[in-house]
């Protein structure tokens, strides 16, 4: 899950395989709630072999800029 929290104004990525989180932004030193360029997230997410659509970042940069909450978009398999 990568997104943009609008209340607390910050972006997040939150990585979990079968049932466990093996990646959350809170528990990484140099993300935490500071860290504000989603790009950050793509090293992060390679290194972890785990690969998303381009549209993930676009469209959370896109709410990180337009400070949109609550919007949820589906990038894969099932898109609605």
């Amino acid at each position: 899950m990568l997104g943009y929290d609008r209340q607390l104004d910050y972006v997040f990525c939150v990585v979990e395989r079968d049932g466990e989180y093996v990646y959350s932004n809170l528990a990484d030193p140099d993300a935490g709630t500071e860290q504000q360029d989603v790009a950050y997230f793509r090293q992060v997410l390679d290194r972890l072999g785990v690969v998303v659509p381009e549209s993930m970042f676009t469209e959370v940069e896109a709410d990180q800029r337009g400070r949109i909450g609550n919007r949820v978009v589906n990038h894969g398999k099932g898109k609605s």
